[in-house]
């Protein structure tokens, strides 16, 4: 009788624990990639505040960039690159809601010359500005952004611009090069 019961209070606590796993997944969405759970707005107003300070120092190669963003007001937020007075690349993150208080995000990188898009890890920069690829860094910084989190670059992976590896001694020396050197 002893063992019958043991038995049944220990099916009965499996079945509970199922059941609450169930309820429990089944209240849990996984967000598609690239969608965030904050409004378009509140999106906006985060990313356009951004100057992307961890990204630039962890992904920075040997020339000196200044990073600023424009807007257009709950659709898009442009990061502009500029290296010794000119820019060297730039790249935005276009806002959608999908939901009142969801927003997809989807990065966009301008084309390279030779194909490709810049900075995406095929292309030959004689002085970069990022460590290439770059798209890995700029979706990994606006998912910190919007997460209410530190940019990981863990996340990112390492770079694969043997030019930038050389030249990335030289800022860190405090001696930079010029985009036009």
């Amino acid at each position: 009788m002893r063992q019958s019961t043991t038995k049944q209070t220990g099916r009965a606590a499996l079945v509970l624990a199922v059941l609450g796993l169930t309820l429990g997944l089944a209240g849990c969405k996984e967000r598609p990639p690239g969608v965030y759970d904050v409004s378009v707005s509140e999106a906006y107003r985060r990313l356009l505040a951004d100057k992307l300070v961890d990204m630039v120092y962890a992904k920075q190669c040997g020339i000196l960039v200044h990073v600023t963003p424009v807007g257009m007001l709950d659709r898009q937020v442009t990061w502009k690159v500029h290296s010794s007075g000119r820019e060297v690349v730039q790249f935005t993150a276009l806002l959608s809601a999908v939901g009142e208080k969801q927003t997809k995000v989807e990065i966009r990188v301008p084309p390279a010359p030779g194909g490709g898009e810049m900075y995406d890890g095929a292309q030959f920069y004689k002085r970069p500005a990022f460590n290439q690829p770059l798209r890995p860094a700029v979706q990994e910084q606006v998912a910190a952004i919007l997460e209410g989190r530190k940019f990981d670059v863990q996340r990112v992976g390492p770079g694969k611009d043997s030019v930038c590896n050389v030249q990335r001694g030289g800022l860190e020396m405090g001696r930079p090069f010029r985009v036009d050197d």
